[in-house]
């Protein structure tokens, strides 16, 4: 399960009147950190904590502040400075040279509990959630909110951001938009990658349980009836028996989903390729070696498809079965962030991409305030 479900989990999970815990949500990075904006963790009454928003240099300092920040019941801006040469816990190394804003809101408060609503209803679709950071006119907090066809909430905030708003999302990326008013996080949010494992061997276990691992939606298709049953998935949403006829009947792959074909069934693997490549999915991962792949392609009479992954997987030199889907794993995560896959001290330039930032900042900047690390607080 990914992150934000989690935290949805534990928000569904609250009695009622008596919901006690704040949200914290990374709306804003400059330079490098560990975590990008749209992090979230959850800091529950019982001290129950949720997700991460850095490396664990700031989760023990925002659960002890969390509670008295936001003791009026109004979002609180509160802004991490990890490059400061102050701060005598950076001289161990754990700096990484970026500004983080986190905003920190009451679960229960009239913001966030609606935002918590929408997201909580849009769990499989692709949504935008516009929140206003920092203002001096309107509440920070305020949100509007976009599921493809309609644009709900503040009507400020959904009036000065709708093209901000219908831009992320056709786009898919985030923003941080800023004007002589106000600042706002205009965060994409995606539903969790969903990947299909066509065979249901012991290879295909490791696959599953680190797919869902990183919070993918995982299905194991498999025609064997010994083979396709829960008890040999428990990390897997579905397990599905197909019928030969029709192996993807009751299957949702599209443009959008990752396939892997493990059935080490060449036959069965020749009318599977074809069928899934008529859906033309994200990534079609394929075992054995390549000469096997020419071969099951050359039998469609199609030249091999960028999509097709044949050999699966990334160049790591291992073959256990954990080793394998690390793998594969790796190539699809790689494939999904448009990335080579190569090593990160050969690459040239950030580790992530820059936030888009559109506009320019009147607003006056909150103050910063030290950072801690987890053993020092």
């Amino acid at each position: 399960m990914n992150e934000l479900h989690s935290i949805l989990d534990a928000w569904r999970g609250l009695d009622g009147g008596h919901r006690k815990a704040v949200l914290a949500t990374v709306v804003h990075v400059s330079g490098s950190a560990y975590r990008r904006p749209g992090a979230r963790m959850w800091i529950g009454a019982d001290g129950t904590r949720i997700g991460s928003v850095s490396g664990g240099c700031l989760e023990s300092e925002l659960a002890k502040r969390a509670w008295w920040l936001t003791e009026s019941e109004k979002p609180a801006l509160r802004v991490y400075d990890t490059s400061s040469d102050e701060d005598a816990v950076w001289e161990f190394g754990l700096g990484c040279n970026g500004i983080v804003q986190v905003l920190l809101e009451r679960v229960e408060s009239r913001t966030l509990s609606p935002a918590l609503e929408f997201m909580d209803k849009h769990r499989d679709v692709p949504v935008v959630v516009a929140t206003i950071t920092a203002s001096p006119h309107h509440p920070v907090g305020s949100r509007a909110y976009f599921d493809g066809s309609t644009l709900t909430g503040d009507g400020f905030v959904a009036n000065v951001l709708e093209d901000e708003i219908r831009t992320a999302y056709r786009k898919g990326c985030s923003c941080f938009a800023r004007s002589p008013e106000f600042d706002a996080f205009v965060e994409w949010i995606a539903p969790p990658q969903r990947l299909v494992v066509f065979g249901a061997g012991h290879d295909a276990r490791p696959v599953v349980t680190m797919a869902k691992q990183l919070g993918w939606t995982v299905t194991v298709a498999d025609g064997r009836p010994a083979y396709a049953c829960a008890a040999n998935f428990p990390d897997a949403d579905r397990v599905v028996l197909f019928q030969a006829a029709d192996p993807l009947a009751g299957l949702e792959i599209n443009e959008k989903t990752a396939v892997v074909l493990m059935t080490h069934n060449y036959p069965l693997d020749s009318r599977l390729l074809r069928a899934v490549l008529a859906r033309n999915p994200l990534y079609v991962g394929m075992l054995g070696p390549k000469s096997r792949t020419i071969a099951l392609l050359a039998e469609q009479g199609i030249a091999h498809p960028a999509n097709v992954h044949g050999p699966a997987g990334l160049d790591l030199g291992g073959d256990t079965p954990a080793s394998v889907a690390l793998s594969i794993l790796s190539e699809m995560e790689a494939v999904l962030n448009s990335r080579s896959g190569g090593q990160l001290r050969n690459r040239v330039g950030a580790i992530h991409a820059a936030p888009v930032e559109i506009g320019q900042a009147i607003v006056p900047p909150p103050p910063v305030a030290p950072a801690y690390c987890e053993w020092n607080a």
